[in-house]
């Protein structure tokens, strides 16, 4: 059988230019992926858990590009990196929680483009002294400083919101589209706060109180963590909220609707997931069209499970008995943190070195597709969750700033002279790469099918470099042309 060779300069994707906000990511320690070329690449040159104190675990990131998809900076919570992987000028000290499940969210501020606001939350400790909680906070970054590459402004450093916060924290885009709601949940309550960012600035917080109180355990006064833990998600419409309780015995997740105008939260839906022993919930998501809702629960008797609920069959007794298991993992492996991708799926945590995915998250039951071992990620590490984004990926920012009031960065040389030609059409063997002079050095990167990195190399300025594939299977495989951490091209081969 042939196969004819397909040289794409830059894959066409079907995302809108929003998701691709969304196309880097960084989380656990040192783990990555980039959906640039339209499947998800492992990469390996983040700072994630670096700066993580002994003994605890890097959980909640964050990450934000252009909309051309080019990494503009990310954060675990307490330090911010620039792209070029560098602590931002004054971007230690930031004060989200290192351990806490959804440490922080970035929010561009509408109506600029080089303007962001750092949402962060604090992870749970019993509030005694001498510890003070730091609550939910936001520090503001301007792209236009430090030569393009960002700048914390130190008069906006860790404004204080509220001074006491669960590990729970998203945003969505409101009903008019030129604003967002940023959404987290008071601790020792039942009180839900939102706060409405738009060209003007931050409006002050919308109360309702609502739900599961969370500050207790409902069968155990002693695990009042539990509460506070565990992901909330809005779905892509920005009309429903779901959360985990963190709970033990039983699990549990909460929804509600939410008014993208108003900012209220309503309609409480509590659904108890499993009674078995010991059992809790961590990870939340909706699918794609916002039609189900994905929920896993892991620890105790009974083994582990991710649940699938349908959101479509009406009230709250008719979803809670519309839960299907999907999957029951290993003992080995684990169902924690969520997040829908800019492709479409909802990849999780399930075990350390590998990501799951659901595959097609709109389908029912089964047909959803979940495989457990999705994306190979070492070098890097799980550590609990994934980045979190604004629901649906509906970002306003575009290029962060005039950067023809910077000399430019190395990558953009790199970006704007690359001439490079892959052949022949179909290749056996040996594959040939000529490229043109450059400003930059480039590596080549081959991936399979899954994604796991098979071959690496430097390619030749202004030369004629010929690599030999003779150990490569038939199919198709996957490049990138790197440089300085910065993707510049990207394609699909297929070898016969």
């Amino acid at each position: 059988m042939k196969f004819f060779l397909a040289i794409i300069l830059l894959i066409v994707s079907t995302l809108s230019n929003g998701q691709r906000q969304g196309n880097i990511w960084y989380f656990g320690i040192k783990a990555g992926i980039d959906f640039s070329s339209g499947v998800p690449v492992a990469i390996y040159n983040g700072k994630t858990g670096t700066d993580v104190p002994l003994g605890n675990n890097q959980e909640g990131t964050s990450t934000i590009s252009d909309s051309g998809g080019n990494l503009l900076f990310y954060t675990g919570g307490q330090t911010i990196w620039n792209r070029n992987h560098n602590v931002m000028p004054n971007g230690n000290g930031i004060m989200g929680g290192v351990s806490s499940t959804q440490s922080s969210i970035i929010v561009p501020k509408p109506g600029t483009n080089n303007l962001f606001f750092v949402f962060t939350s604090d992870e749970f400790q019993n509030y005694s002294l001498p510890r003070i909680p730091k609550g939910y906070r936001y520090s503001v970054v301007d792209m236009c400083q430090d030569s393009g590459k960002g700048d914390v402004l130190v008069s906006q450093k860790n404004v204080l919101l509220l001074d006491s916060s669960t590990e729970k924290l998203a945003a969505c885009e409101d009903r008019l589209g030129d604003g967002y709601w940023i959404l987290g949940h008071k601790m020792f309550s039942s009180k839900f706060y939102t706060w409405h960012l738009t060209s003007t600035g931050l409006s002050t917080p919308i109360v309702s109180d609502i739900g599961t109180f969370h500050g207790r355990s409902t069968y155990n006064s002693n695990l009042a963590s539990g509460s506070a833990q565990g992901q909330i998600k809005f779905n892509p419409l920005g009309t429903k909220i779901a959360l985990a309780l963190g709970n033990y015995d039983p699990a549990i997740i909460d929804i509600f609707d939410f008014n993208n105008s108003t900012g209220v939260v309503s309609n409480f839906c509590h659904i108890a997931i499993d009674s078995l022993l010991s059992k809790r919930s961590y990870g939340v998501e909706f699918s794609p069209d916002g039609s189900k809702l994905y929920a896993g629960v892991s620890g105790g008797m009974g083994g582990l499970f991710l649940y699938q609920f349908d959101l479509s069959t009406g009230d709250c007794n008719s979803i809670a008995a519309s839960a299907i298991k999907i999957y029951q993992p290993g003992i080995s492996n684990s169902i924690t943190g969520m997040q829908l991708a800019p492709n479409n799926k909802i990849y999780i945590v399930a075990q350390s070195d590998y990501l799951g995915c659901i595959n097609s998250p709109n389908m029912l039951g089964m047909a959803a597709n979940f495989t457990d071992s999705a994306l190979l990620l070492s070098p890097g590490k799980n550590a609990y969750t994934l980045p979190a984004f604004i629901a649906g990926y509906k970002y306003h920012n575009k290029i962060a700033c005039d950067t023809t009031k910077y000399p430019p960065a190395i990558d953009s040389l790199c970006r704007l002279d690359i001439q490079t030609k892959v052949f022949p059409n179909p290749f056996n063997n040996v594959l040939f790469v000529d490229k043109k002079n450059t400003t930059c050095k480039v590596t080549l990167s081959i991936y399979n099918m899954l994604g796991q990195l098979i071959l690496q190399g430097k390619i030749i300025n202004d030369g004629h470099n010929e690599i030999t594939l003779a150990d490569f299977s038939a199919g198709i495989y996957y490049y990138k042309f790197i440089s300085n951490g910065n993707t510049l091209l990207s394609g699909k081969i297929l070898k016969q």
